[in-house]
């Protein structure tokens, strides 16, 4: 079999409405399984009987072991995308499982760990799978589409998780994720496009229509890109762990007003990736990326001149948390073509990037902040971050491809 049948070549339409249902559902589920507990920690740590200290070891545990994705791209690379797909789906269902009967911390850890390795898992190999469908001259519009899910797993996921952990209990949640994933597997597991990519070589699939990429090449061309994902998320991840404290201590607000503001967080990185379904692919990859850091690395300086009112706090959060999310949707498209024969790895390398830039920065932010009670040096810090991401990329532009 030389290569997957697809529809034409058009954009979307290369798969089909229920392919496109079933990644998105897929992906709702395991993006739900990790946002959930952010808002809910504390009702999880009360179930368990544990400190809320011991309850942040639980998300410590799962986000350690994303830092195993690159490993799992490799050996997905070779068994198949579908093959990946499935092996994420499985572990999500064992892990939520395992957390809904869980009634000790060792159980419950041993669930977060299972969740934890489901998305290093499943996420790049479904947008490898994408990839390989999709043309590059559509691929933004695609992986935006499908990065959308992010922000749905929040609107949606998290009132009704709230709902539902009011009248059943903190477990609840998970026990929904765990029955909505076990129809995911069956789905996806009778996928045609799925069952072909276990049976096909994914390298004979990428060569039939990649379109002439404008992402880098040559071997240290690849690796800028990884460390500008890494230096991105590091600088967003030091604003974000503590804008809730800062918005406390500025303003005195409350639980219930903090909660306000995640509605508006969902909104501004929905607003985000749809952005990216409409403009990036007209602009180019990395025109959007080279903008995307700039604007962002722009909203971390606003942030301190927002301090005189809560509603222009709201407006920089929500520039800043749209300005992130257009930037990071707008990379995936760029690195599935860094190495096309490759590209499910490099996807992987990539999400470990980004997990090792998000735990750089939930350390180093707190710990400035408990030093020095502002966000100046925050600011700083993340825009460092932020200007030499620029430099990286543009040190990769004598490495690509003219498109």
């Amino acid at each position: 079999m030389s290569h997957l049948p697809l529809k034409d070549h058009s954009g979307l339409d290369c798969m089909s409405r229920w392919t496109w249902f079933v990644v998105f559902f897929s992906r709702l589920m395991l993006n739900l399984a990790v946002r959930v507990t952010y808002p809910f920690l504390p009702a999880i740590a009360r179930g368990l009987g544990i400190s809320f200290q011991q309850a942040g070891i639980l998300v410590a545990a799962r986000h350690c072991v994303g830092l195993t994705g690159a490993l799992w791209g490799v050996v997905s690379e070779r068994k198949g995308y579908g093959w990946g797909m499935m092996i994420g789906l499985t572990t999500l269902i064992l892990g939520a499982l395992t957390v809904s009967f869980s009634g000790s911390f060792t159980i419950a850890l041993v669930g977060f760990v299972l969740i934890g390795v489901s998305k290093p898992v499943y996420d790049p190999s479904v947008q490898a799978f994408v990839s390989t469908r999709i043309p590059y001259s559509k691929r933004a519009k695609a992986l935006g589409f499908l990065e959308a899910s992010w922000a749905g797993s929040w609107l949606l996921g998290i009132p009704l998780s709230g709902l539902l952990i009011a009248h059943f209990g903190w477990q609840s949640p998970f026990s929904l994720i765990s029955i909505s994933t076990l129809l995911a597997i069956f789905w996806t597991a009778r996928l045609e496009d799925v069952t072909l990519a276990n049976q096909a070589s994914t390298k004979n699939a990428e060569q039939n229509f990649s379109a002439p990429s404008e992402a880098p090449i040559g071997k240290l061309g690849p690796m800028l890109i990884l460390s500008v994902s890494l230096l991105m998320v590091f600088a967003n991840e030091n604003m974000v762990i503590v804008y809730g404290a800062w918005l406390e201590e500025q303003f005195h607000l409350r639980v219930q007003e903090l909660g306000f503001f995640s509605v508006l967080v969902g909104v501004a990185e929905l607003g985000g990736e749809l952005t990216v379904v409409a403009l990036v692919d007209r602009i180019g990859k990395r025109k959007a990326i080279l903008g995307g850091l700039a604007l962002t690395g722009l909203s971390y300086v606003a942030l301190p001149f927002c301090q005189r009112s809560i509603y222009l706090a709201a407006v920089g959060l929500v520039c800043m948390f749209f300005l992130f999310e257009f930037t990071i949707v707008s990379i995936f498209p760029y690195v599935s073509e860094m190495v096309p024969e490759e590209r499910g790895k490099w996807l992987a390398f990539n999400y470990t990037a980004l997990v090792i830039g998000r735990l750089c920065g939930a350390l180093s932010g707190p710990w400035l902040w408990q030093q020095h009670r502002g966000i100046y040096l925050i600011v700083i810090l993340s825009l460092a971050a932020q200007v030499l991401a620029v430099i990286l990329l543009q040190s990769s532009k004598g490495k690509t491809h003219n498109s």
